[in-house]
């Protein structure tokens, strides 16, 4: 019999949803350990926990010097001009939240859109991550479109005129997934009527796909757009946020990154960066009690 619960018996042990021990884990509440990306619990330690015992709970200080979520091209490349010492590891809005709330790194980028609300990341930070020590700070404003090679014999106008072409598909979760499933819905359209691509994990990626013709337009961002001398036509200006520890804010890795974005340096890499406004950056949109 092994010496340790897993998530699904943890729950079970505990006659809790396991939904509520990712809450635990969340908040450092329980004692837990990562085995290959698997989150393993302890027997001796859960006896103890529950019976008040002391025990060592990862905290704030356990968290490595990770950014996770959503991908900016100029946030990567800020983090690597910076030497800030911090990683990489972007999957997505959604899923960079679902991984902050398990502490698997300092800070997480998302740009996702409340269509009821008509405002853009307060209101899902407030929802799931307002019992942690965070803030929600701006890094830019970007303008996202419809992005593909032109044709001087076929016009485009709207994501109508692309129905039964190649559409870039981005992971669901994303950002950009989310408003994209927003604008078909509009049009009175949905992902069956065009042909999908391989899913795109990054911005880069998705524009990769057009230049190498294995698909015919992607919903992305104008300054990627214009790198490659691609056609675009805008949609909607979006506002990328990090949600970040505010023990975090505080660190050498942290603010190594923002004392880089007042440097010369960095304002010439923003000019690169067609659609992109920084007026902002810093700006805090959100302060959890």
């Amino acid at each position: 019999m092994s010496d340790y619960f897993t998530t699904d018996e943890l729950a079970e042990f505990l006659r809790i949803k396991p939904r509520k021990v990712y809450d635990l884990i969340s908040k450092g509440d329980i004692p837990h350990s990562r085995v290959m990306g698997k989150l393993l619990f302890s027997k001796k330690e859960i006896s103890k926990w529950i019976s008040g015992e002391d025990i060592n709970i990862p905290n704030l200080k356990d968290i490595p010097d990770v950014l996770l979520g959503s991908h900016d091209p100029l946030l990567e490349l800020a983090v690597k001009h910076s030497k800030s010492g911090i990683a990489m590891s972007f999957d997505g809005s959604t899923q960079g939240i679902d991984r902050f709330k398990l502490n698997q790194g300092i800070a997480s980028g998302l740009h996702l859109y409340d269509h009821d609300l008509q405002s853009w990341n307060v209101s899902i930070i407030k929802n799931h991550l307002n019992t942690k020590q965070v803030v929600l700070m701006e890094w830019a404003k970007r303008q996202r479109g419809l992005i593909f090679k032109s044709s001087k014999n076929n016009i485009k106008k709207s994501v109508k005129d692309f129905r039964g072409k190649t559409l870039v598909r981005r992971q669901p979760g994303s950002g950009a997934d989310n408003y994209l499933q927003h604008l078909l819905k509009n049009e009175e359209l949905s992902f069956d009527d065009f042909i999908n691509s391989d899913l795109a994990y990054s911005e880069n990626d998705a524009v990769s796909l057009i230049l190498s013709n294995q698909a015919d337009v992607s919903f992305g961002l104008k300054s990627e757009a214009k790198k490659f001398d691609l056609d675009f036509i805008p949609i909607v200006t979006e506002r990328f946020d990090l949600i970040v520890y505010r023990k975090y804010w505080f660190e050498s890795s942290f603010q190594t990154l923002l004392n880089f974005c007042k440097t010369k340096e960095f304002f010439k890499l923003v000019s690169t960066f067609e659609g992109y406004d920084i007026d902002n950056l810093g700006k805090i949109h959100f302060n959890s009690e």
